[in-house]
């Protein structure tokens, strides 16, 4: 059925008042008197006038109600058919037009978003690592399956509570605080353990992320390293044990050899030799085996510190008097830049044992005439840089980074010979991490190599 236009309406409106009015003139002209004009436009206007009115009124707006009708079914389910559009143009022809196209392009939006939503949730809930999302108040938004199943939840746990009363965890708490008074600066790495829930370690990533133009909230990404963390403890149990029971009978043949080199001292004999170089293997799986246990002690936590000021430059003229004898030998001249005001907050034995080892790996790969400097200035947020320098070989860029694994050489061969056990630097490494400070190497070849060493002041 074709619908007429607006404008037509109108007109069709006014052909019908005037020809009315002309129609209530000729009846009124033929009778004289008030009465009869009273009581024939009574009549009139009850059963003529007022019921072609309301026909009228009802024809004109029923495109408004019809437009009015499709707009809400279309509000309520973007699935109905869309506005039945008739031949004309006018306003409101060109109203259900434009209700058709937001129509279209919100369905299709729609479909975009759910089509999205439905990669994203599958993605999520195939995940091995937990992921929770939170907003400002600490209200969880989402938790995927693996989360739910780390802290043993189920599918009605989780959504629209506080983090706190679906997990009561301290240290799950703290990373949250932590996420949120950082901002925008980035992730924040923690673990925390399980107890007495389980056993399980987890390694959890907390980062504050925009879910929206004004809303902004918490993503924690959660590893159960708990098979990680129980190898390890594992490994360094077994090499405090192997290194324990090796140190007996390290002793005894030490003990024997050297007995044996010191008969033999006034007649030398063709065995000599041989005992010599047995004695000296001997010596150098003892410091290996001490090395070992050192490191297994710093790893468990057995190694405590005795934190006092240091003043770094008296602290370094010291380091440098312990490599006088071998300095000389090599023409190497130690250069001490280090202001004399700046001290740091650190355990001195072990602080002693960092700095020797970084001394004498730089004066072994120094040559002849070369220099060993000293450098140290303040960071703002209150750490110490003390820089180590050598003129040295340096190292490739590709070592770099494995230069403080457990055994590993840039060169073997020449390494061994120089008596090094190769747990040099990553017992350096832990002592560093144990004070609170961090490890950084830079080098390139046959320029030398500079280690920073970065440590909290007084």
């Amino acid at each position: 059925m074709l619908i007429p236009s607006f404008g037509t309406r109108l007109t069709l409106f006014f052909l019908v008042a005037t020809a009315t009015g002309i129609s209530m003139t000729i009846f009124l002209m033929q009778y004289s008197t008030a009465m009869a004009m009273l009581i024939g436009g009574g009549i009139l206007g009850l059963f003529v006038l007022f019921p072609m009115r309301t026909w009228l009124i009802c024809w004109l707006t029923r495109p408004i109600v019809d437009l009015h009708e499709n707009a809400k079914r279309l509000i309520h389910d973007e699935k109905q058919p869309l506005i039945p559009i008739g031949p004309n143009d006018d306003a409101l022809t060109q109203l259900g037009q434009q209700l058709n196209q937001l129509a279209t392009r919100s369905h299709d939006r729609i479909h975009a978003l759910e089509t999205e939503r439905a990669k994203i949730t599958a993605i999520l809930d195939g995940m091995v690592e937990g992921v929770i999302a939170l907003n400002a108040q600490g209200h969880i938004l989402f938790m995927n399956p693996s989360a739910r199943q780390i802290f043993e939840l189920d599918a009605a746990q989780g959504e629209g509570q506080s983090l706190l009363e679906v997990i009561r965890h301290r240290g799950l708490a703290d990373l949250v605080d932590q996420a949120q008074s950082r901002g925008k600066d980035g992730a924040y790495h923690g673990e925390i353990e399980l107890e007495p829930l389980s056993h399980r370690i987890l390694d959890i990533t907390s980062l504050p992320v925009p879910f929206g133009s004004s809303t902004k909230g918490i993503l924690l990404v959660l590893h159960d390293i708990t098979t990680l963390r129980r190898l390890e403890r594992m490994r360094v149990e077994f090499v405090a044990n192997v290194s324990h029971e090796l140190r007996t009978p390290l002793t005894a043949i030490k003990g024997y050899l050297e007995t044996v080199l010191d008969e033999t001292a006034a007649h030398p004999s063709p065995h000599r030799k041989f005992l010599e170089v047995a004695n000296t293997h001997t010596e150098r799986l003892g410091r290996l085996v001490d090395d070992l246990l050192q490191l297994s002690n710093i790893e468990t936590g057995k190694v405590s510190l005795r934190v006092s000021p240091v003043p770094l430059n008296e602290f370094m003229n010291d380091i440098s008097a312990m490599f006088t004898k071998d300095a000389v030998q090599k023409k190497v001249t130690f250069i001490n830049h280090i202001p004399v005001s700046l001290q740091v907050q650190a355990d001195r034995d072990r602080l002693t044992q960092i700095f020797v080892n970084l001394v004498d790996n730089a004066l072994k790969h120094t040559p002849e005439s070369g220099t060993i400097s000293f450098t140290a200035h303040l960071e703002p947020d209150g750490i110490a840089i003390i820089q180590v320098q050598d003129t040295g070989q340096g190292i490739p860029s590709t070592a770099l980074p494995r230069l403080t694994e457990r055994f590993y050489r840039v060169d073997t061969a020449r390494s061994r010979e120089q008596g090094g056990t190769g747990l040099g630097l990553a017992i350096v490494k832990h002592l560093v991490q144990l004070h609170g400070g961090h490890l950084h190497i830079d080098s390139e070849p046959n320029k030398g190599t500079t280690v920073h060493v970065a440590l909290p002041v007084v």
